[in-house]
């Protein structure tokens, strides 16, 4: 990769980086599975949690998340000290363990069929794709809930940091190869240069009260005050005209949990429980009648809407939502 732009910096008094290693137990089989393990199970979280872009996931955006996470990552396995937010630090040390990312993000994407290395990075990336949140609005969003699942699999930040770059090849086969929409090569420019920014400079605090002057304005927010329950094409085309948030299961975890022969109805449900305990406004079930679909007896074979409208009826009033026709809105 042509990215040779980290020297030392000069004048600190802060300990200097310290080097890691990539050893080969790192790339054992049992090591593999429990950042692929990981990876899957960050994912399962940050669907739930996914900006949208006129009511669709936006590319730019998931990759450079996961990219600058995995690039945080990497800052803390290798800066010791305290720092002011935002300080870059250039340092040898991760001018050599950035490309070892990238090369295990590029095997990755081999594996599932585009070899990205075929071409040069894009580093100019077209308007549309660039991705909509700045890197300390990320680590302030999701940095503590990467590291909660990371520490959950008993990984470390290097290994942290390569875990992101297995989620990253997930997102960039979902958008790349299952959806076909954004460049593959923009996309690992994207990805690249989200794990520069994480590795270069001093990460918003882990700590959840410290980190919160760093989220995005309420006028910007990638939360909304509208969730939309109903089947996928018809929920994605009312989010794109009228606004809200959804949860669209990534097919590598959908493939997974039933391997493990888990219900997926239980991500869903996660997802809608996620947003009543944010307080979303409202929740809208589509093109459905509820009065017709709590007449039936609920069981496990009826649709994930179906499934979820008995769900919101039986938990609703705990979480201080009322219904309305085929709406639950939470009371004033």
């Amino acid at each position: 990769m042509p990215f040779n732009i980290f020297k030392r910096s000069k004048k600190t008094s802060n300990p200097m980086p310290k080097s890691v290693e990539f050893t080969k137990e790192m790339f054992s089989d049992e090591a593999m599975k429990e950042r692929y393990e990981a990876a899957l199970d960050f994912l399962g979280e940050f669907q739930n949690r996914m900006p949208l872009v006129n009511g669709y996931p936006h590319a730019g955006t998931a990759l450079s998340i996961v990219a600058r996470l995995a690039g945080t990552s990497l800052f803390r396995a290798i800066n010791q000290g305290e720092h002011e937010v935002g300080q870059v630090i250039l340092s040898k040390e991760v001018n050599d363990a950035f490309p070892k990312l990238i090369k295990a993000y590029t095997h990755f994407c081999k594996k599932n069929g585009a070899d990205v290395e075929a071409k040069p990075t894009v580093t100019e990336i077209p308007e549309n794709d660039k991705p909509k949140m700045s890197l300390p609005q990320v680590q302030a969003e999701y940095q503590s809930q990467y590291n909660q699942v990371m520490k959950k699999h008993g990984l470390d930040y290097l290994n942290s940091a390569l875990t992101g770059m297995v989620i990253a090849s997930m997102i960039f086969k979902y958008h790349c190869i299952d959806k076909n929409d954004i460049d593959p090569y923009v996309a690992t420019g994207i990805v690249t240069m989200g794990v520069i920014e994480g590795a270069k400079s001093t990460p918003v605090p882990l700590d959840k009260k410290k980190a919160k002057e760093y989220k995005m304005p309420p006028t910007q927010t990638t939360k909304v005050s509208r969730f939309v329950v109903g089947e996928t094409d018809a929920v994605m085309a009312d989010v794109k005209k009228n606004g809200g948030q959804y949860t669209l299961l990534n097919p590598a975890v959908e493939a997974k949990l039933k391997e493990s022969k888990i219900d997926p109805k239980l991500v869903y449900i996660k997802g809608l429980e996620s947003q009543l305990e944010e307080k979303v406004e409202r929740v809208d079930f589509i093109q459905m009648d509820i009065d017709v679909t709590l007449r039936e007896e609920k069981n496990e074979q009826m649709s994930i809407p179906n499934y979820l409208a008995h769900w919101m009826n039986e938990n609703a009033e705990k979480h201080g939502y009322k219904r309305e026709g085929n709406s639950w809105i939470i009371k004033k």
